[in-house]
């Protein structure tokens, strides 16, 4: 088993938008982070992006949704950078929301429910004897914006179903020293180009919610916990 001199992150979601920002920003924190997403290779880009801090960062590819990968994922983090103290659980690329017909595609919900419910909640249990082992673990779940206006169906069912999970793992690891929080934004995703007056750029609400991760992971009291939480509640305490 490898041992960092710093304290260890997974970031899953890694390859892309929020996952990749908060790669970025937890490394320049002085975490040694281990970036996941389904495929190892869609790691590369946030890695190449980074000008600092790269060395500090591995990338790993699992699907997160199956127990033995989730498993196996945390194995190969122990042994590449150490034991994790901080697990941030953002979705794995799935076929886009907009995409679906509620209960019409059964392979659809499927994937939906294995990216944002099953893999944080896998995860979480794969890396929880390393939280609390660390003293002060964290788990942050990350619900991103809605793709659609209204929100797709199988977007508030996933929203409410990690609230539970964000409280089922409080109320189970808060005894432990492990504190858990989702972090949701409540505004709607728009393109850089057009878009509502007073909606928010892709790349504006990607880097509040990056920043409302940090907050948590690096600067929240241990009581910050069992809730979901705005990125306005975090940034700029």
């Amino acid at each position: 088993m490898s041992t960092s001199p710093h304290p260890v992150a997974i970031v899953t979601g890694a390859g892309r938008g929020v996952g990749a920002a908060v790669v970025r920003r937890l490394a320049a924190r002085q975490f040694a982070v281990a970036a996941i997403d389904l495929k190892e290779s869609w790691c590369v880009g946030t890695l190449d992006a980074m000008v600092e801090h790269r060395a500090s960062v591995r990338a790993f590819g699992a699907d997160l949704g199956f127990l033995h990968e989730a498993e196996a994922a945390v194995l190969r983090v122990v042994e590449a950078l150490g034991p994790p103290s901080v697990v941030v659980n953002l979705p794995q690329h799935v076929r886009p929301a907009g995409q679906l017909r509620p209960l019409e595609e059964e392979s659809d919900w499927d994937g939906v429910i294995r990216a944002r419910l099953r893999a944080p909640l896998l995860l979480s249990r794969a890396a929880q004897r390393h939280l609390v082992d660390s003293g002060r673990g964290r788990i942050v779940n990350v619900v991103p914006p809605p793709s659609t206006r209204p929100p797709h169906v199988t977007e508030l069912v996933s929203r409410a179903g990690l609230d539970a999970i964000t409280l089922l793992l409080a109320e189970e690891l808060g005894p432990f020293g492990v504190s858990a929080v989702t972090v949701a934004a409540a505004g709607h995703r728009t393109p850089r180009e057009g878009g509502r007056a007073g909606e928010k750029q892709v790349d504006e609400l990607v880097e509040e919610l990056a920043a409302a991760v940090e907050f948590l992971v690096c600067d929240a009291e241990p009581d910050v916990t069992g809730r979901r939480l705005d990125p306005a509640d975090c940034v700029g305490r």
